[in-house]
């Protein structure tokens, strides 16, 4: 066989393979997935550098070029939401297209944190009987759990298989986030889909990548370890592992927002918290290029913690809330049980995710808050004193006698933000405290005027139990007599509040 010939049938037998330019979608793209309604959705996967991908879904014919390192993205042009199930395709020449099918265009959330989110419907009050029925347009996308530095297995389709919630399939999906997806569904008629990705017993740190948690000088030291392998073997709680192999697989899927719900790993430092959660929020917005997505999370229930500081922690999720734009939290003090962190009723901390997510996001006329704290001024002898809060600020003032606490926060009714007042009043030896109060009027879980979880401080800081009591619309009436010249007072200041709190709005809030 001549020379010629033999290089010539090589060139005949590779000739197809190397003509055929193997693609492929990211996992996160399967039959049933819910694409973002009313915004550019992102498309994205791998092939062959150079290799030209196209791109076909309702209409639209997208088409990329596969970069140095195999990556390819295209932009799908804003959609209204629809429930007819489409076909999204993927090819290139030389090759069978990929199709997926069944996909609906609605509302996306991405659901995260530990174990109250992970939390199953198969366990909680009103769980079973969503179990035992069809929502054909709520579809959910579990993120098994994985660890391992370097990423060990990266997610596949499968991992990451769409699912519409009907009997026999969704055992497992988080109870918050169903609650939250099926208010949603209601209230928009929208399909929803929800990527849940969330590991119980997970701290913050884990849920970010290293370089975000070396930008914080006082917990530096948690990448440092990682960095020098001091921690081997890597667990759930090794900072960034979770980030790496639970979310950043999903980036940039196109998503409305993400719901969060997580705190009680790392509740015993408070401070280190206050650090981590807000560069969380920031990093995820970097991540996905959108500096203004929506960022709802919960804020702990009562628990009789023996070792972490959930009062310190509820402190530092509402700062949070106050500080870092286009947030919310809902609350569930009122959820919590003494001796399990896991409380069973999960359909009020979805609905009032949901409500956030009407209110704010929506821009539906939805009350999501409860009666708010703005500032608090204490008058005496007929003179008094009312100042508006400056920004941002936290500042403690006193002058001619009277003192003055002003915290900044805005309501983010509508979306805006107005300005409200709670006052502090001595007359006849009792304190007033005053609400602005959303939704008519303050009232009690319970029917009863008295209001317990109040509490009265002086000079000396040392804070004594008050007796309180709903007198109008929107005053709580406060005598302590152990304390005779009060400068603060504090509500619910406990990891588990006994008896529980039952102050809230017409709204239940």
């Amino acid at each position: 066989m001549s020379r010629f010939f033999r290089i010539y049938l090589i060139v005949l037998l590779l000739g197809p393979l190397c003509a055929r330019a193997e693609i492929s979608l990211a996992p996160i793209f399967n039959d049933g997935a819910v694409l973002q309604c009313d915004m550019p959705v992102n498309v994205w996967g791998t092939a062959d550098p150079g290799t030209e991908v196209t791109v076909s879904f309702a209409g639209q014919t997208k088409t990329a070029v596969a970069d140095s390192s195999n990556h390819w993205e295209i932009v799908l042009d804003s959609m209204p939401a629809s429930s007819e199930p489409r076909k999204l395709s993927v090819f290139s020449s030389n090759n069978p297209s990929i199709q997926c099918s069944n996909l609906l265009v609605g509302e996306v959330w991405l659901a995260a944190g530990q174990s109250n989110m992970q939390m199953s419907l198969k366990t909680v009050v009103g769980g079973p009987e969503r179990l035992a029925r069809t929502f054909p347009q709520i579809h959910f996308s579990l993120v098994p759990r994985k660890t391992g530095l370097p990423v060990q297995s990266p997610l596949t389709a499968e991992d990451l298989k769409w699912r519409v919630f009907r009997p026999g399939q969704n055992r497992d999906v988080s109870a918050v986030a169903f609650f939250f997806a099926e208010k949603i569904h209601n209230e928009t008629g929208r399909p929803v889909g929800v990527i849940e990705s969330a590991v119980g017993g997970t701290p913050c740190q884990a849920w970010m990548p290293l370089a975000a948690i070396e930008s914080l000088p006082d917990v530096r030291y948690m990448a440092d370890g990682v960095r020098s392998e001091q921690d081997k073997p890597f667990t759930i709680k090794t900072p960034s592992i979770l980030f790496e192999n639970m979310i950043r697989p999903l980036i940039p899927y196109t998503a409305r927002g993400v719901i969060w719900y997580q705190g009680e790993t790392g509740s015993s430092k408070p401070d280190e918290y206050r650090q981590l959660f807000p560069a969380l929020i920031k990093n995820w917005r970097e991540e996905w290029a959108r500096p203004d997505w929506p960022f709802l999370f919960v804020q702990l229930a009562a628990y009789d913690s023996k070792n972490g500081d959930f009062a310190g922690q509820r402190a530092v999720q509402t700062r949070v809330r106050d500080t870092v734009p286009h947030t919310g939290m809902a609350l569930a003090i009122d959820c919590g049980l003494k001796n399990d962190i896991h409380p069973k009723e999960k359909q009020p901390v979805g609905e009032r995710l949901a409500r956030l997510a009407l209110d704010q996001v929506y821009g539906r006329d939805v009350v999501s808050r409860g009666p708010v704290f703005h500032s608090i001024e204490v008058r005496e002898a007929g003179a008094s004193r009312r100042q508006r809060p400056e920004g941002e600020r936290q500042t403690l003032e006193k002058t001619e006698s009277k003192l003055c606490v002003i915290f900044q926060c805005s309501e983010k009714k509508g979306g805006g933000g107005s300005a409200s007042f709670q006052t502090l009043e001595k007359s006849d030896g009792k304190l007033r405290v005053i609400f602005q109060c959303l939704e008519s009027e303050l009232r009690s879980a319970d029917g009863e005027s008295e209001i317990s979880g109040f509490e009265v401080a002086g000079v000396d800081g040392e804070f004594h139990a008050a007796a309180a009591e709903i007198v109008s619309a929107d005053t709580v009436e406060l005598a302590c007599g152990a304390v005779s010249e009060p400068v603060s007072v504090r509500y619910a200041w406990r990891n588990w509040i006994e008896p529980p709190v039952t102050l809230e709005n017409r709204a239940r809030l």
